[in-house]
């Protein structure tokens, strides 16, 4: 049945009540309309002035660094970004990071990455991949060996040449993507705390 527009009053211009419906019916009617209307535009307005999505996030499959990663990336970083980036970045999470997109040992993972990665700047219109890798990784381990996991010196320096060649290789396949990455070790007591940038890139904001 198509709605009738409702009658107003002639003295005072106020709409009379709809054929059938009483006054409680009405203002529940009313009150449920301007609730519903009210959340619209409070959404709408939400997502008008929220922060475009801003990274992808690589990082390691380590139980051990899940809760420091990710109480990273909620904070404000020097050289990396200026506020929280909780909400407003993807995440893909790999054995060794940069490790497992470069290293020989890992070959067949390094498309599916890269797949994910474009599938993000497509749906989320991301510019910038945040690279974390961290100390004492066993897929470093696997990919270059034990003389190089337990040498912290071997073991930095291979962190680095992946890190540099996804950099490369990143500037290949999304040129207009910025770069950045990230080297979490233990301290003396073996929690992971301590941050090093190994190639900073744009500030995110």
């Amino acid at each position: 049945m198509p709605l009738m527009d409702p009658q107003v009053c002639s003295c005072c211009r106020i709409p009379a009540l709809p054929p059938g419906m009483n006054r409680r019916q009405f203002f529940r009617f009313s009150s449920g309309s301007a609730v519903a209307l009210a959340f619209h535009s409070a959404r709408a307005q939400a997502q008008s002035t929220a922060k475009p999505y801003a990274a992808m996030l690589l990082s390691c499959v380590d139980p051990r660094t899940q809760r420091p990663v990710a109480q990273w990336m909620d904070s404000a970083i020097a050289q990396s970004h200026t506020e929280s980036l909780s909400g407003r970045y993807s995440a893909f999470t790999i054995a060794g990071a940069a490790v497992g997109v470069i290293a020989p040992r890992f070959r067949a993972w390094r498309e599916t990455f890269w797949e994910n990665f474009s599938a993000s700047v497509e749906l989320h219109r991301i510019s910038n991949l945040i690279v974390v890798d961290h100390a004492n990784c066993g897929a470093l381990g696997l990919a270059y060996g034990p003389e190089v996991l337990h040498n912290p010196k071997l073991e930095l320096e291979a962190h680095m040449v992946d890190v540099t060649e996804l950099k490369r290789e990143l500037a290949i396949r999304h040129p207009r993507s910025s770069f950045q990455a990230w080297y979490l070790a233990r301290d003396e007591m073996g929690r992971f705390v301590e941050w090093k940038c190994l190639i900073p890139g744009s500030v995110i904001g």
